[in-house]
């Protein structure tokens, strides 16, 4: 995704937002937010830090597992709505170079389900219907082992640099290396792991998943049913 420039009429990427003369100092602030997000927090301004990345040195990295380095990659975004960060980035791994042994297809509700779900909340009299999404679960959830990306250091923010201290880290090309340890955007196993982390807790409340259609959902006393896709209810 691009940023609409008003003057121009031209789409702008994140590397053309940093080096722009008028947006760079608000979209630097953007992707300082991003990073201090995914790490550990950054100028003091993000409350509750993920812990989902740290800048680690390229001879951190396993042996063997430095076959399966990939690539990071930003979009950009304006969100009026998001009254208090409007302009928005995000940061996100590159899944195709993700060399996953593990399963990764997560079930999930097909659109026929959530239609006759629909139908039913309106056809059953004193039924009533709500959604619900769960903040950050996505990202928060464990993986199984960790993934490593690297990024160029001239794509960072001078904030992120200073405050994680990467110049000390940086390799000889560029390069700044990163540890994932939790689910983020981009990994082809974040949303099954985010799944079944869920469908444990679902289980110990009642809540149980149709060995017949994926993604509905039922209360085993309770006269409640909803459909289940990663981490939206409805």
């Amino acid at each position: 995704m691009a940023v609409l420039d008003e003057d121009t009429g031209n789409l702008l990427n994140y590397r053309q937002l940093l080096r722009h003369p008028k947006y760079r100092d608000q979209w630097k602030v953007s992707s300082a937010n991003e990073f201090g997000r995914l790490a550990n927090g950054v100028g003091g301004r993000i409350k509750k830090p993920t812990n989902t990345i740290r800048f680690i040195r390229e001879q951190d990295i396993p042996k063997d597992r430095r076959k399966d380095i990939t690539y990071g990659s930003f979009t950009c975004s304006v969100r009026p709505e998001k009254i208090d960060e409007p302009n928005r980035t995000r940061f996100t791994a590159g899944g195709d170079k993700i060399n996953y042994p593990g399963e990764v297809a997560t079930p999930t509700a097909e659109m026929l389900i959530a239609k006759l779900l629909f139908n039913s909340v309106v056809s059953t009299p004193g039924a009533k219907f709500m959604t619900m999404d769960i903040s950050n679960f996505y990202l928060m959830t464990p993986l199984l082992r960790p993934e490593y990306l690297r990024i160029k250091m001239a794509d960072l923010p001078e904030e992120i640099i200073k405050e994680y201290r990467l110049r000390k880290i940086v390799n000889t090309k560029g390069f700044v290396f990163v540890e994932v340890t939790k689910g983020m955007y981009g990994l082809p196993q974040a949303g099954l792991l985010a799944n079944e982390l869920l469908e444990k807790r679902l289980n110990k409340e009642g809540y149980f998943q149709s060995k017949l259609v994926a993604g509905l959902w039922s209360h085993k006393t309770r006269p409640i049913q909803f459909t289940l896709v990663v981490d939206d209810f409805g």
